[in-house]
């Protein structure tokens, strides 16, 4: 029997333990709303894969439309990054878990019985809302459990450039590291640094890699990261996980809080995007500039809503706030 597949049993074997505590716990409170099985995916609140309760969903901050370099992107309230490495036993039952909903990129390891939280990156994901379909299309593919992504190759980026067609011209992008992630069907995929874009984390500006600060980029690799580490990118509608609602109320306790949490009926979909009035972002060039221009008058009145009207909410209900 290969070290391989002896990781990869014991990779899901502790999952299925964490899973197996966590709905223990949470079946027992009255208060429960919303469900999730293994894989993220809603169930009713009587089936038999009903066994974790979401935790509160952010009140306080939301996803802004901005207009940058003549792109329409988002951004979101930035978190304080976490990182436990003293806390690791064993890096090779460390895996990723990211969500394209909350803007997060989150490192566990299975420890025995139970899943550790051991560190927290915010995160900024493809420019469009959705699973990846084909090249282009400025999606961020996502997996399950069952069926996770995996690094592939961590290669040295500290010199590699791109031109993202904003008159910026070819300029270094990557930050020191590219964690490839093996996506089935799709290639050049992979988790970086945000040089020349550290503003775009957190939020959506990507061409459909993962972007981090370039400072997490080099934490999570020098700490976690190895070639075969599991990678799951959770949908947009997907919630926190079982085992994940334990590991964050340990840090709980510990009086570790996260910013963001949002509830998934709330965020904005593509088409809002799109038919929001965007804030103003950087500029550069003479049609980015013009664009800019057409929205200052209306993004300076969404800059100036009330902090308690700006909170998690759907277009419509921002649109009628102001």
């Amino acid at each position: 029997m290969n070290i391989s597949y002896i990781l990869k049993k014991t990779f899901y074997l502790s999952i299925a333990l964490a899973v197996i505590a966590c709905g223990s716990s949470a079946s027992n409170k009255e208060s429960v709303e919303h469900f999730v099985d293994v894989d993220g995916v809603e169930v009713e609140k009587s089936s038999d894969k009903a066994v974790a309760q979401t935790l509160p969903y952010t009140d306080d901050v939301r996803e802004h439309v901005v207009l940058d370099y003549g792109n329409r992107t988002i951004r979101t309230d930035g978190d304080e990054t976490i990182c436990f490495a003293d806390r690791m036993k064993n890096k090779q039952n460390c895996f990723i878990v990211m969500s394209k909903k909350d803007y997060y990129l989150y490192v566990y390891e299975a420890q025995g019985k139970d899943t550790v939280l051991l560190a927290r990156y915010d995160c900024c994901f493809a420019l469009k809302k959705g699973n990846k379909q084909k090249p282009g299309d400025m999606r961020t593919p996502h997996c399950t459990m069952k069926n996770p992504f995996s690094i592939s190759q961590i290669a040295d980026a500290s010199g590699w450039k791109h031109d993202f067609g904003d008159g910026r011209g070819n300029i270094k992008s990557y930050g020191d590291f590219f964690l490839r992630l093996v996506t089935p069907g799709h290639k050049g995929i992979g988790i970086h640094g945000s040089t020349n874009n550290s503003e775009s984390v957190p939020g959506r500006a990507s061409e459909g890699c993962i972007r981090l600060k370039d400072d997490d980029i080099r934490s999570l690799r020098n700490n976690f990261a190895f070639v075969g580490m599991k990678v799951i990118i959770k949908a947009e509608e997907v919630d926190d996980l079982p085992f994940e609602i334990k590991a964050i109320k340990a840090w709980e306790d510990d009086n570790i809080v996260r910013k963001r949490h949002f509830d998934p009926k709330k965020t904005l979909t593509n088409e809002q995007i799109q038919q929001a009035q965007p804030e103003k972002g950087r500029v550069k060039g003479v049609k980015q500039r013009a664009e800019a221009e057409k929205v200052r008058e209306n993004a300076n009145d969404v800059a100036a809503v009330p902090a308690s009207k700006s909170k998690n909410m759907t277009l419509d209900q921002l649109n009628s706030s102001r």
